[in-house]
């Protein structure tokens, strides 16, 4: 297993880290307590930008999903906010540790959403990554998902569909299922693996 979590910004938006060696996985759990620490609402962790440049060691960054800190910015601002975001990270955790996220779970405004993240990622020197948002292991377990979101908002399923996933593409792929989503950019795929076999020297 990869040992990770996603965490919450200040401004909302969302960043994926990683923990590649043991000091990573100190500054990881020390993250997490710090989003929790000082909020009025325990149920809304949200960490600042800051205290993630100043506990990076040991850590991968990725951008995030479609909350993620560049798609936000991109939807938010624009495309040239989103460069200048792209770019202040690189230089904050450097580009062999922050990677910017490709996800294509056929949602309205991914292929545009993509098509600018790698544009971004190519213009400041930064590698993609494809993930996949999964959020359940086989894609009939989609149903059991839907159910569950509802119990965790106390809403019925018909009363629950803007806080569920739109459809059942947020399943663990297959490497030969990712490899074909992502023919056109078969480096980001590349870099998934890349980052794996990096996570895996933290056991």
């Amino acid at each position: 297993a990869i040992t990770g979590a996603e965490v919450t910004l200040l401004d909302g938006s969302h960043v994926t880290l990683l923990a590649e060696t043991p000091q990573g996985y100190a500054n990881l759990c020390r993250l997490i307590t710090q989003a929790h620490l000082g909020r009025e609402d325990r149920r809304d962790p949200r960490l600042a930008f800051e205290s993630l440049v100043a506990r990076q060691e040991g850590l991968i960054i990725l951008s995030g999903c479609r909350e993620g800190v560049l798609p936000a910015a991109l939807a938010r601002e624009g495309l040239t906010a989103a460069r200048r975001l792209a770019a202040r990270c690189r230089d904050h955790f450097g580009a062999e540790r922050f990677f910017v996220e490709l996800q294509r779970n056929y949602v309205r405004g991914d292929t545009s959403r993509v098509r600018a993240l790698c544009d971004i990622a190519d213009a400041e020197g930064l590698k993609v990554v494809a993930t996949g948002d999964a959020h359940y292991d086989r894609r009939e377990r989609h149903r059991l998902h839907d159910v569950l979101t509802a119990l965790r908002h106390r809403l019925t399923l018909d009363g629950s569909h803007d806080v569920r996933r739109a459809n059942s593409e947020f399943f663990l792929r297959s490497p030969e299922e990712a490899a074909a989503l992502f023919r056109d950019r078969p480096d980001a795929v590349a870099h998934t693996l890349d980052i794996a076999e990096r996570c895996a020297a933290f056991d």
